[in-house]
């Protein structure tokens, strides 16, 4: 468990500096262009979840978040952790702490990759977002039988 300590704590600072930095050198609704056509970094606030779902619940969104950082810990107590499972869940751990310090400390959700995709406009996002992405994505493979040689658990 001290290992997902630590690693959620570094994904968190990561979270957090790069947030510090955005808030820093941009004006909200201030866009630069990293990569024409495809990647650009954007100071915007998002009040709700993914895709603005939930847009000004706030108190309920860190009711959520509290809800499933308290599962994931008392499920880590009984879990046996593999060197896989502990990148995973400290990518889980962190991303949810980093946007729900920004629900807290803001009332919203600090965002600034912006991605353009063959003409779509994606929605904003941080890396928060993306550590928590990647996480269920990484149990989703785990559990489909896609890594550690695993043939699936159903």
């Amino acid at each position: 468990m001290k290992k997902i300590y630590i690693f959620s704590l570094i994904i968190f600072i990561i979270d957090f500096v790069s947030k510090i930095i955005i808030q820093k050198c941009f004006s909200l609704y201030e866009s630069i262009i990293l990569i024409p056509h495809f990647l650009n970094l954007t100071y915007v606030k998002n009040n709700g979840a993914a895709f603005s779902m939930l847009s000004g619940n706030q108190l309920f969104l860190i009711f959520i978040s509290i809800l499933v950082l308290g599962g994931l810990f008392y499920y880590l107590k009984k879990e046996k952790l593999t060197n896989l499972k502990i990148i995973y869940y400290s990518l889980l751990i962190g991303g949810i702490l980093g946007n729900l310090f920004d629900r807290i400390v803001y009332n919203s959700v600090i965002d600034f990759l912006d991605f353009k995709i063959f003409n779509y406009d994606a929605p904003v996002f941080n890396l928060a977002d993306t550590f928590i992405v990647i996480g269920v994505l990484l149990i989703i493979i785990e559990n489909i039988g896609g890594l550690n040689g695993n043939k699936g658990r159903g």
